[in-house]
């Protein structure tokens, strides 16, 4: 989805087809303020300027700007998810609300747009293969001696496969014990 950013607020983008314009809203506030415009310089400058007039409105009205969030919401997974779940949380010594707590710190830490990219490459070193890990701003190379990586654990098995294609040890656990 696309969105447009300004001094902290988040304002959604569409584009009405029937009656050409882009619109959009601004998010994550209590109240409904729309701006709309025939061109992303419009619509960019009548968001900024909804931004303002919302600031100065609370102002006079004594509001709180942000929207208010109880922090609680439930989430609908599937049960296997669920058992998953529950027993990582059982191996960290942790509840459920904790690990999900946690998980959920974690991804937000992590932008969406800037998940993690694995290409392949060379060290520069030995020439052997490796992998490029590039997650944002770091990147990191990999040697045939050791790659370590983060996957979901759907995804553990075509590691394996991978590492056993590409003559690698056996992937290991976190905590360096292998499975």
């Amino acid at each position: 989805m696309n969105t447009l950013k300004y001094k902290g607020y988040v304002g959604s983008v569409a584009y009405s087809e029937a009656d050409k314009v882009f619109f959009g809203k601004i998010e994550g506030i209590d109240g409904l303020v729309n701006y709309e415009g025939e061109s992303v310089s419009e619509l960019t400058d009548a968001f900024q300027e909804a931004v303002e007039d919302y600031i100065v409105f609370c102002e006079e009205h004594n509001r709180k700007p942000e929207k208010s969030y109880t922090g609680t919401f439930n989430v609908r997974i599937a049960p296997d998810t669920h058992r998953d779940i529950a027993h990582l949380a059982a191996e960290a010594g942790i509840s459920i609300n904790a690990f999900v707590r946690k998980a959920l710190g974690e991804a937000v830490r992590r932008p969406w747009n800037k998940a993690s990219v694995l290409t392949e490459g060379y060290d520069t070193e030995t020439g052997e293969p490796a992998l490029l890990m590039d997650s944002g701003n770091d990147a990191t190379y990999g040697t045939k001696k050791e790659v370590r990586l983060s996957v979901p654990q759907k995804d553990l098995e075509l590691l394996r496969e991978l590492a056993r294609r590409m003559g690698w040890t056996t992937p290991r656990r976190p905590g360096g014990t292998s499975r």
